[in-house]
């Protein structure tokens, strides 16, 4: 089946109900978004559980859906713990709770959701190859991994697997893995060694760049389209959405989706309205001279 370029964010569940997430993944469908990206750390299991409710009274939709879940982050509310564990127990621990959270009997992607500092390539590989063999994963990536996390992974010799995906925080508020490779070799901050080289380590290796939150400022501090300090950058959007007769959110979409074949964009609304202005950014090509220039009025450096 091939993947749809929007993948549609499943984290925000808990602001709707079962039948609204049914009427959700009908639209998504019928607009050609085939992509679900879920976690076992959202909501606490809760959105898990809630789209396998969904799936459950419409068995139907399964076969129609690529389906990503994640895991590796924990956390203990009533005690004020956050840690990582990708763990060979707790990888197929966590696998397994979120099929049955979801009624699935395998999911198409699996991705370490974090780093762990204590994460071994061996037990990793050993893991994943035993949980593919069994047919509970279909194909396996990582999330917010560096090159050399990478690497370790593919290198390891025993049991070698494939990442196929690596899922990154990328949006005109955040292009640090671009502004890296424009200012290498210059004396500004942004040549420093901050993502490296993952951009073109992800092309080179053929694996999918999976892009997060790519309207948000920070990690979940808003949208840019209401962030001041983005003002330049908005007023710019405004002019592209005339030109192109079209909205800010799908020029952004057009933004993300030119840098490459092997770039696809996570939209986290389940606002329909919203899904459909994403939508529109898959048909627009904006002009070299334009997404350079909405590079710089983002705030990042060109040397």
């Amino acid at each position: 089946m091939e993947k749809s370029k929007i993948i549609q964010g499943l984290m925000r569940l808990k602001n709707i109900n079962e039948e609204e997430l049914y009427e959700l993944v009908k639209f998504d469908l019928s607009n050609g978004i085939n992509f679900f990206d879920i976690s076992d750390i959202y909501n606490d299991g809760e959105c898990e559980t809630k789209l396998g409710n969904v799936l459950k009274a419409h068995p139907e939709l399964r076969e129609k859906m690529i389906i990503q879940t994640k895991c590796g982050i924990l956390k203990k509310i009533e005690e004020d713990v956050v840690y990582y564990d990708l763990s060979k127990e707790h990888i197929k621990e966590a696998l397994k709770a979120s099929l049955k959270r979801m009624n699935l009997t395998y999911v198409d992607y699996f991705l370490f959701h974090r780093p762990d500092i204590f994460f071994d390539a061996k037990e990793a590989n050993e893991t994943i190859k035993e949980l593919m063999d069994e047919g509970l994963i279909k194909h396996f990536g990582v999330s917010n991994f560096n090159e050399s996390l990478i690497e370790y992974i593919e290198k390891e010799e025993t049991n070698p697997i494939k990442v196929e995906v690596n899922q990154l925080q990328l949006g005109l508020a955040h292009l640090k893995m671009i502004e890296s490779v424009f200012n290498f070799n210059t004396n500004f901050n942004d040549g420093t060694y901050k993502s490296g080289e993952i951009f073109f380590y992800l092309k080179r290796k053929n694996i999918d760049l999976q892009s997060w939150s790519p309207f948000q400022v920070g990690m979940f501090q808003g949208l840019i389209f209401n962030d001041p300090k983005y003002k330049e950058v908005n007023d710019y959007l405004e002019v592209l959405a005339k030109k192109y007769n079209t909205n800010k959110s799908a020029i952004i979409i057009s933004f993300l989706l030119m840098l490459g074949e092997n770039v696809y964009v996570i939209n986290g609304s389940t606002n329909k309205e919203h899904i459909k202005e994403a939508l529109e950014g898959i048909k627009i090509k904006l002009l070299k001279e334009e997404w350079y220039t909405l590079y710089r009025k983002s705030g990042s450096i060109l040397p």
